[in-house]
């Protein structure tokens, strides 16, 4: 019996032993796993602020980029509206010198017109309608034409009516009899209405009695 009790003894301590081992070998691991955990997270807590220092960075030199490209743009459409007012104010120049240029020889006839005018009448009356004439082709040079009136049929666009008459054979109703006042377009547009005298029925006078 003492013998088996002995040889009972040095397995069970060999088995505490084992056991203690095993518990000490846990704690090793887990306080390794721990002590890697904490490094990991100290490591990202450290890394953390050095990446959104990165990207602010990057954010600053993006918006920098942006305003200096901004300014950019902002100095050349300065520069273009500058340019294109420049332009415009030479173009208006030079239609105008133009302008003035081909005037002057209906000026000169005109002034020679005048100075004739007492020796004969019949050179001052040719010497006007030369005047007329080189009037007309300057107003056809510039895109202005004449609006058509006697014998037209009335156009309340074109036409202003100063009075009326009753219309004849000659003159139907709602045509123009005679023009008081001469109007122009100006490339298609009116510039200038005419001014006529419009021939009415017969019916609308006994009407309005």
């Amino acid at each position: 019996m003492d013998t088996q009790k002995q040889e009972t003894a040095p397995e069970s301590q060999a088995e505490e032993t084992t056991g203690a081992e095993e518990v000490g070998d846990q704690a090793r691991v887990t306080t390794a796993e721990v002590r890697d955990e904490d490094e990991a997270s100290q490591i990202e807590a450290e890394s953390e602020p050095e990446s959104l220092e990165d990207q602010l960075a990057r954010r600053q030199a993006e918006s920098d980029s942006y305003r200096d490209h901004l300014q950019r743009l902002q100095a050349e459409f300065q520069n273009y509206r500058r340019r294109v007012t420049q332009e415009k104010l030479q173009a208006a120049s030079r239609g105008k010198t133009d302008l003035l240029q081909a005037l002057l020889p209906i000026l000169a006839n005109m002034r020679l017109a005048l100075q004739h005018a007492s020796q004969d009448a019949d050179a001052v009356k040719q010497g006007v309608q030369m005047i007329w004439q080189q009037f007309e082709g300057f107003m056809r040079d510039q895109g202005i034409d004449a609006i058509a009136t006697v014998g037209e049929r009335f156009d309340p666009a074109h036409h202003d009516v100063l009075s009326t008459v009753p219309a004849t054979e000659d003159h139907p109703p709602d045509t123009v009899v005679s023009e008081i006042k001469a109007g122009y377009l100006f490339e298609g547009r009116l510039l200038s209405p005419a001014q006529v005298i419009v021939a009415r029925a017969v019916e609308n006078d006994a009407a309005a009695e």
